[in-house]
């Protein structure tokens, strides 16, 4: 009963120095980013335009660089073929370990199925950006400036 009741104890610390932490990191993580807007309102009320190490994807699109979206469906097509390597390598482990391919099959079948599913939705996604013109965007393109006419004097 004694090393039960210490094994219990101890674990009990473990898991909540471990809670107290992550909160403490939280939070921390969160005073950082607050000091990080505050800095780049300041500068933008200002006049200063931010450094790009900040934002870079943001400050690429703002500049006007062309090339600077991210695919939308590349995250989906990732995953699909993660799932799918990780589902098919489950197979095989659990089927050699368990000498019954059918247990093998549930299983790593299931995450191959999945994973099938995610690169359907790339398929799909990127399809769609194709009929559209391309990908979208969250924010609208800035509209074209007009040449300024010539002072005349």
């Amino acid at each position: 009963m004694n090393g039960e009741f210490f094994l219990v104890v101890s674990f009990a610390v473990i898991v909540l120095s471990g809670v107290g932490l992550m909160i403490a990191a939280m939070m921390n993580r969160r005073r950082f980013r607050e000091m990080e807007h505050r800095e780049r309102l300041a500068m933008i009320e200002r006049g200063v335009l931010p450094s790009p190490e900040s934002d870079p994807t943001g400050f690429e699109s703002g500049a006007g660089f062309a090339g600077t979206e991210a695919e939308t469906g590349a995250r989906y097509r990732t995953a699909g073929v993660l799932m799918i390597g990780f589902g098919l390598g489950l197979l095989v482990l659990i089927s050699a370990a368990a000498d019954n391919p059918g247990v093998g099959v549930g299983l790593g079948g299931g995450f191959a199925i999945l994973g099938a599913a995610s690169l359907l939705n790339y398929f799909l996604i990127s399809r769609r950006e194709q009929d559209r013109g391309g990908p979208r965007r969250w924010t609208p393109r800035p509209a074209p400036r007009s040449p300024e006419p010539p002072n005349s004097l």
